[in-house]
């Protein structure tokens, strides 16, 4: 029965996950009165991303729809769902690492008056 937990449990988790958009620019970037030069390097930056990106999300997708139908499967393989839940953890991590990445990029970008906006937007998230 804690298997099933477990499991129904990292499900859920993969389709919130799935459910963001990962690869894409933050929406409070909006916030910020980006010349054109910074908003074409910012483009850049998720462009040059996003072949990565999609392919660790659909790595994720393919073990979440694994898990899926091991979750159904009546002889419930405990060490097979751990390795599955564990290539979906792996995966998500590296989209994670990626938007830090191309965030660190960003902020390089942004001039001391819209890191200093930044700070007073989203200081408190």
């Amino acid at each position: 029965m804690r298997r099933i937990a477990l499991l129904l449990a990292a499900l859920a988790l993969a389709a919130a996950a799935h459910a963001q958009s990962l690869g894409a620019p933050p929406d409070w970037l909006q916030d910020l009165s980006l010349t054109k030069a910074q908003q074409e390097a910012v483009f850049q930056i998720f462009y040059e991303q996003a072949p990565a990106v999609r392919a660790r999300l659909q790595a994720a997708r393919d073990a979440h729809e694994a898990l899926e139908l091991l979750a159904v499967d009546a002889r419930l393989h405990s060490e097979k769902a751990r390795q599955l839940e564990q290539a979906r953890s792996h995966a998500l991590e590296d989209v994670s690492a990626l938007r830090v990445r191309a965030m660190l990029e960003v902020y390089q970008l942004l001039t001391q008056e819209q890191r200093a906006q930044i700070v007073r937007l989203h200081g408190n998230e």
